[in-house]
């Protein structure tokens, strides 16, 4: 290898390294205003990005500068592992067991611009969750969901508020709770399973997009970190989330409520690309004794985000 291509990869792997450091360090800082805590949605990423530059310093630099590049690095990727995995065994929902009721709930933002009704209809009705949490359900979407009426006779439908919540077992209540945003809210429904009762939340907290967006995201999760904590039994949190596991909002979320996640290991959004790149803002999380039996991210049904289909087990009580 020329001296001169040989300085020219060094100087990438430098500049490459370099920014996998920053962005790990920038996740690690608070952020009032939310803008670094966008880096922490990535740190899934940033470990496998920090693992790979330190393998290729180890090979092609000189020592010692390599062996130091590389183990900083391998500081850099154990960093970000060690806040996922935090999130991963003792954050996840227990394993169904023995006994209870069983049913699935499902999550899906059909994206309001998606004109595709039909293809998710479609879907709908081959997957057949018996609680079915929608978001960015508009006008168009709610009259889309009509053929929908045999299947899921039971229906929340928000017109303005976006949060949709269809069922094929009758609920014993069903409300709409305002939250910080006007004509945003969450819907907390309650469903009698004849030896316990489960209480479903459905939320979809604003993006992130600019900073006093992050704080009404971070508002709508602490109120629903509030609502999960005063359920008297059993409790389902489904939605869009717009944020991850290991972001600081869903972190503390864990730390408030008895929310636990029923699965962690796929992505969901964008559903274009590939599972292993996306990343995991839609969710299904349990508490007080509701298990998870099995989870799973769906297919592209032709928006932006994939379905996730859980089976779960409400205990006896």
């Amino acid at each position: 290898m020329s001296g001169g291509v040989a300085a020219l990869l060094h100087g990438a792997l430098l500049l490459a390294a370099g920014g996998v450091a920053a962005a790990t360090v920038a996740g690690f800082i608070p952020s009032p205003r939310g803008w670094l805590d966008i880096v922490t949605h990535f740190r899934p990423h940033l470990a496998a990005a920090a693992l790979l530059l330190a393998i290729v310093a180890a090979l092609l630099c000189v020592p010692p500068w390599g062996v130091v590049l590389a183990a900083a690095l391998a500081v850099a990727a154990a960093a970000n592992l060690g806040v996922i995995l935090a999130q991963w065994p003792c954050r996840a929902a227990p394993a169904g067991a023995g006994g209870g009721t069983t049913l699935t709930v499902g999550v899906l933002n059909v994206r309001h611009r998606n004109t595709d009704h039909a293809r998710i209809v479609r879907w709908i009705r081959a997957a057949g969750p018996d609680v079915l949490v929608l978001v960015e359900v508009s006008t168009a979407w709610a009259d889309a969901l009509e053929p929908l009426a045999d299947l899921y006779p039971h229906r929340a439908i928000g017109r303005t508020a976006f949060v949709t919540m269809i069922a094929r077992r009758p609920w014993t209540a069903c409300d709409v709770l305002p939250g910080p945003r006007p004509k945003q809210g969450l819907l907390q429904a309650r469903f009698d399973l004849g030896s316990t009762a489960l209480t479903v939340i459905a939320a979809h907290p604003a993006s992130p997009t600019r900073p006093h967006r992050v704080r009404l995201r971070d508002a709508e999760l602490a109120m629903l970190a509030a609502l999960a904590a005063a359920a008297p039994g059993p409790v389902a949190a489904l939605g869009d989330f717009n944020a991850t596991p290991w972001s600081a909002p869903m972190r503390r979320l864990v730390r408030a409520s008895p929310l636990r996640y029923a699965g962690l290991a796929a992505t969901t959004w964008p559903a274009f690309l590939p599972r292993w790149l996306g990343l995991k803002i839609d969710h299904i999380m349990l508490g007080n004794g509701c298990a998870v039996v099995d989870c799973k991210v769906g297919p592209d049904v032709g928006s932006d985000h994939r379905p996730v289909v859980a089976t779960i087990r409400c205990p006896p009580p």
